[in-house]
This record gives structure tokens, C-alpha cells and sequence, in this order.
């Protein structure tokens, strides 16, 4: 599969959301490309010097979008699908073209009683953000493979212990991960 790729210093992950501000014509094009097809694109995240593109990303689709107060376009998207690159080129315009190979969701796994801490901080700093809570069911909030992606998304920790998490087949790194930062 070829999609357009977006690099970012963000993570974001299936099930998550996020907002975006565009204002290069490059990342308009792909903004439109991928509404009119329907198929979405490739959100990437940065090395940590922002340099490389790292190899596992989620495949992203548009929700929703509007101008935004200062003129430039905002856009929410929803992540769908991890996926890693098998190949990238790039286009006249700076944009990205990746070709990509979809990789298996995280199955979901009952959140046990013992790491219900890891739910409860989650949803305490979202509640802060109701915005972002309100695009959550509460049997989100029971499911550990979900937990793990929305704290990868939002953990302040390097690219690289980020992706060692993500490119794992499920979610039991980045809980076990999760676990060793709570208990500190």
C-alpha cells in the first residue's frame, strides 16, 4: 500500500486522536488527497534530533476539519492502523510517498485489578481535557492494550523507547514499561 507520509515529533496511535494545524503547501496537498480517496495517510513520528523518520507509524484518517482562527486549516484525525515502511520517496514538493505494509492491531486485554492505577492517572489527566475524554468510551478505560497506546501518545519519553514499545506484536512491553514508571 502507498500513502502519503506526515512526519511528526507526536505519537499517535490506533484508537487515539489528534488535531493538527496545516499551513505547508506539501502537507495541504496530502490533507487533500486523502479526503478525496478516502485512504488516509501515514503519521510518522521523528527521531529524537527529528532528523530520520522512524519506521513504525499509524496509518491516520481525517475525522473532521475547519479554518481555524488564524486562517490556516485544522484537521482531527483518528488513528486506524500501525504500519511499518518498507520504502520512501520523495516528491518535487517535499511530500513524502511511503510504501507500507500493515501490521496486526494489539489485540485488547482486560486491564487487571493491580495496574488499575494506570487507568485512573489516565483518566484523571484527560478529565482535564474533556475535549480529548469525550472521544473515549468507558470500556476504554478497562482495556490494557488501549491504555498503553494513549500513554505512549502522551508519555514524555524518547522516540526510541516509544518505538521498541510499538513495533512489539502486542502490548505487554509497553506495560510492562508503564509499570517500572509507575513504581518508581
Amino acid at each position: 500500500m502507498q500513502i502519503p507520509l506526515f512526519p511528526l515529533p507526536i505519537c499517535l496511535l490506533p484508537g487515539g486522536m489528534t488535531q493538527l494545524r496545516i499551513f505547508e503547501p506539501r502537507y495541504q496537498r496530502l490533507v487533500a488527497e486523502s479526503m478525496r480517496s478516502g485512504s488516509g495517510f501515514g503519521m510518522c513520528m521523528l527521531s529524537d534530533d527529528q532528523k530520520d523518520i522512524l519506521p513504525i507509524g499509524t496509518l491516520a484518517r481525517i475525522e473532521d476539519f475547519e479554518t481555524l482562527d488564524d486562517g490556516l486549516l485544522g484537521i482531527k484525525v483518528r488513528g486506524k492502523h500501525r504500519f511499518v515502511i518498507n520504502s520512501m520517496e520523495t516528491e518535487s514538493d517535499g511530500l513524502r510517498q511511503g510504501k507500507v505494509t500493515l501490521l496486526p492491531d494489539w489485540p485488547s486485554a482486560q486491564l487487571e485489578r493491580h495496574d488499575a492505577l494506570i487507568g485512573d492517572t489516565l483518566r484523571t489527566l484527560l478529565e482535564q481535557h474533556p475535549q480529548h475524554l469525550d472521544q473515549y468510551g468507558e470500556e476504554d478505560f478497562a482495556d490494557s492494550s488501549w491504555l498503553c497506546q494513549r500513554w505512549l501518545e502522551i508519555i514524555p519519553v524518547s522516540a526510541m523507547d516509544k518505538q521498541a514499545c510499538i513495533r512489539s506484536p502486542d502490548h505487554t512491553k509497553a506495560l510492562d514499561f508503564l509499570r517500572t514508571l509507575f513504581n518508581e
